[in-house]
């Protein structure tokens, strides 16, 4: 289990980034970026190949995948990765 203050101090720093670049694509549709919610296959489909796509362009694409790595996301697309390729 991650303490809570490995927690905090990871997402800190993944906000920071993200307020360096004046916001990411992600901050305005989060739905987007957890296609597991979606009960149609098609549409969670659909959502990956979106979010992954989106993801393609973050300027802060390497933080947002190292931030999902070293606080185990089990869920979403962090980084243009789902939790298989993580």
């Amino acid at each position: 289990m991650l303490s809570q203050g490995l927690f905090t101090s990871a997402y800190m720093k993944l906000l920071s980034s993200i307020r360096s670049v004046g916001g990411v694509p992600c901050e305005k549709n989060p739905d987007l970026w957890y296609p597991e919610d979606f009960d149609d296959p098609e549409m969670r489909h659909r959502a990956t190949v979106v979010a992954k796509g989106i993801c393609y362009e973050c300027p802060i694409k390497k933080e947002c995948f190292e931030y999902a790595l070293s606080t185990r996301q089990k869920h979403g697309i962090w980084g243009g990765t789902s939790p298989d390729e993580r």
